[in-house]
């Protein structure tokens, strides 16, 4: 992939298109690294700016993201600062990966100012920078002190800098025409070097491309004109503003950058951030998992020792029999059974008397056998509770963000999890649903909407579907019998794929009306039983889910 300053140019071309004299309405910080702007201007637009090393890019979206309920202190104070300004002009710097947003506000005393916004794709040393209209810094997501050995000292208050770069700007015609001139074509080291904004990536397209019958040149200048915005998929994706025919793969193009980066980043982003919110969560549920598969091991094997009940008796009795025949020092009584004519070897305790022996044998008789019914209790409880704990695995799996906060709060609830001190007021997620032959589908992604969608929303003749014996999500279609064959593969593959069964094919999952769905007493209410289903089978797609999606 390749976020270079030939690609922040094609961005900020589509930025301007659309953003320019805009108010910015909304301000959102959706990690660490992540902003998000909504801006009102002749239609309501969104753009995302992130830093994130592995991520980084800026661009115009229209995907929904998950918003955290607390805002950090960098996003409060761009709020109070630059929330309601318009956005006057967007330009690059040369053609480096920083572009420089001019907003028009107001001070404190209500007098018209302009405030800068200042992005920097720059590697590891990536940030998002507020100035005032000296180019003094107000704040910036990362803080570089005077002191710590590096080009620029960015904290509040000290001057904003641009990077040094003496590079050329390959979009002064004469500067790179002399330079190409004078410079091998097979020299990507020196291109890099000494034309600023191209990526190696754009390097590699070039030399493949080039011909002894082509003028290198005008190739060069014709490439960084281009704009057929493509992702290539192969072992690994990447994406370009080239048609990039030097790389094998199955290739898709799109009309904008918006397109093409909400295609290929939103699944990459979303999923990593869910991985790094849900990390303590995954490696919690795990640790349960465990301990609860040990308990259950150590009961069974408690369990399988109180077979010999009527071993321990019968050698009381024996001991009690025969006692007068017992001498000091014996090691065992050695006599025949009575039950069974058959010869039996009694151990012995020499430090205790016969009678003692006999006590012995009849207190560990009575203690195995007032601990099964314990002992089956407890395998009872421990089943119970990994069965829930591998729903909720699997619940983590696929869960958004605001999901994997209902999951902490319902294991707090519970009392597995030690309660946090949350800040304001918690809001219920909103329950995925798709639109399909003007029918509603309602999709749970965990217990508290499982619970939700079948004994609140769904009416007692719609029809519910769940994978067969697998953890897996509650999946109602608001519509009674009879139910189109694409009604029912839908919902059916929506509850396979939503499920721990996501990556299996043939999976069978149960359909019925939701009036023959039961609550099982003694567990949650998302925990059903259910009768009178119908069996399909169904693969699970991928493409089928994405597809869905867009009906949203």
């Amino acid at each position: 992939m390749s976020f270079d300053g030939i690609m922040l140019r094609n961005v900020i071309k589509d930025l301007k298109k659309t953003l320019l004299d805009g108010r910015l309405t909304k301000i959102y910080q959706l990690s660490e690294y992540d902003l998000l702007f909504q801006v009102r201007g002749q239609k309501n637009s969104t753009f995302l700016m992130s830093i994130s090393p592995q991520y980084t890019r800026m661009h115009l979206t229209a995907n929904t993201y998950d918003k955290p309920q607390h805002p950090p202190m960098f996003c409060m104070f761009l709020r109070k600062h630059i929330e309601g300004s318009r956005i006057e002009n967007i330009e690059q710097h040369n053609n480096d990966r920083i572009a420089t947003f001019t907003l028009k506000t107001t001070n404190d005393l209500g007098d018209l100012t302009h405030k800068y916004l200042i992005y920097e794709a720059l590697g590891k040393d990536a940030n998002i920078i507020l100035t005032d209209e000296n180019y003094k810094i107000l704040d910036a997501i990362k803080h570089t002190g005077p002191f710590e050995q590096h080009e620029r000292t960015i904290i509040p208050s000290a001057d904003y800098r641009y990077p040094t770069d003496t590079r050329i700007n390959p979009y002064e015609t004469e500067k790179l025409t002399s330079f190409l001139s004078q410079t091998p074509p097979d020299s990507i080291k020196t291109y890099l070097t000494n034309i600023s904004g191209v990526s190696p990536l754009f390097l590699h397209e070039y030399m493949h491309r080039l011909t002894p019958h082509i003028d290198r040149i005008e190739l060069f200048k014709t490439m960084l004109r281009e704009q057929n915005y493509t992702i290539v998929e192969n072992k690994k994706s990447v994406f370009s503003y080239l048609n990039l025919t030097h790389i094998d793969g199955h290739k898709t193009t799109y009309k904008n950058t918006k397109d093409l980066f909400d295609n290929y980043f939103f699944e990459r982003d979303t999923a990593d951030k869910r991985k790094q919110k849900a990390k303590d969560l995954t490696q919690f549920v795990s640790r349960q998992i465990e301990k609860l598969k040990n308990k259950r091991e150590n009961l069974q094997k408690d369990l399988n020792k109180t077979k010999d009940l009527e071993t321990l008796r019968r050698y009381g009795e024996f001991i009690l029999s025969y006692q007068h025949t017992i001498k000091k020092g014996d090691k065992t009584l050695n006599i025949t059974d009575y039950y069974t004519n058959e010869a039996v070897e009694v151990p012995l305790d020499i430090k205790l008397t016969p009678s003692q022996n006999s006590a012995q044998y009849f207190k560990r008789y009575k203690k195995r056998k007032t601990s099964i019914p314990y002992i089956h209790k407890e395998i009872k409880k421990a089943n119970y509770e990994l069965e829930y704990f591998q729903v909720i695995e699997s619940q983590i799996a696929q869960a958004t963000l605001q999901e994997l906060e209902e999951i902490r709060n319902e294991l707090e609830t519970l009392k597995y999890m030690k309660k946090q001190t949350k800040k304001g007021k918690q809001t219920q997620s909103k329950i995925t649903t798709y639109l399909v032959e003007d029918t509603e589908i309602l999709v749970g992604k965990n217990n508290l909407q499982n619970e939700r969608i079948t004994h609140q929303l769904a009416k007692h003749n719609h029809v519910w579907f769940h994978v067969q014996n697998a953890p897996g999500s509650h999946v109602v279609v608001k519509k009674p019998f009879p139910l189109s064959e694409k009604l029912i593969r839908t919902a059916a593959e929506l509850a396979a794929y939503y499920s721990k069964m996501r990556l299996s094919s043939s999976v069978a999952v149960d359909y019925t009306e939701v009036k023959h769905i039961k609550k099982i007493p003694g567990k949650l209410p998302s925990f059903v039983r259910y009768s009178q289903q119908k069996t399909i089978y169904i693969d699970p797609s991928v493409d089928t889910i994405k597809a869905l999606k867009q009906t949203k």
